[in-house]
């Protein structure tokens, strides 16, 4: 069975919901039964390449809201964060345009680390703790993941597999995706939002009922 994820790197609900899926696939036992394919999606394609201030800021510019509300509207984000280990900083991140960390994930989905890239990609911009704008940093990640240095390179300095994330941009435009993470199971069901684990183990046990 193959599962294609739509999602984000700007998208913390995908990082959120690919986390639970990861939990609901081992909690499965079929990891071996299932093909995880990662396709790009990006929330705002016309976006700078890196935007002013930190998350926050980001938030009140795009829902035109001040920032004591664009706070409390992150609670519900963080909360669900920290009930899935993951601790976000938005004082600390900042925003950017993702098209070319989604170029590089194309590149680890080659040589079989884009999970591992993707980790560090999600953590890296909602810590603020490198800046996926600058190609350097994106090249520092990709190797980290396990990629070669000179490949890592050759792409993040280059427009190598930009076709490729259009690609996917096109793939979801074609499936009705207009928000994400989006789970599409061998094209014929799906799952959307950062739904909880027991939800995605359910959806991925049926589909594999499905499948067979």
């Amino acid at each position: 069975m193959k599962v294609e994820i739509f999602s984000d790197i700007a998208c913390p609900f995908c990082y959120i919901g690919i986390g639970n899926f990861a939990r609901a696939l081992e909690a499965s036992g079929k990891r071996e039964e299932v093909e995880v394919i990662w396709r790009s999606f990006q929330l705002d394609p016309s976006a700078p390449a890196r935007a002013e201030g930190d998350l926050y800021d980001h938030l009140t510019r795009k829902f035109g809201v001040s920032r004591d509300e664009a706070m409390a509207m992150s609670e519900r984000v963080i909360s669900m964060g920290h009930e899935t280990d993951i601790d976000f900083e938005f004082e600390d991140a900042f925003a950017v345009n993702t098209f070319d960390a989604h170029r590089l994930l194309k590149l680890a989905a080659k040589t079989g680390v884009e999970t591992e890239l993707a980790e560090l990609l999600f953590e890296a911009y909602f810590t603020g703790s490198a800046d996926l704008s600058d190609r350097g940093d994106l090249v520092r990640l990709a190797v980290a993941a396990g990629i070669p240095e000179s490949s890592a390179r050759e792409v993040a300095e280059g427009e190598d597999l930009a076709d490729e994330v259009r690609s996917d941009q096109t793939l979801a435009s074609e499936f009705g995706i207009a928000g994400v993470p989006a789970f599409i199971f061998d094209r014929s069901t799906g799952v959307s939002g950062a739904q909880p684990p027991e939800l995605l183990r359910r959806a991925i046990d049926q589909a594999l009922v499905s499948a067979a």
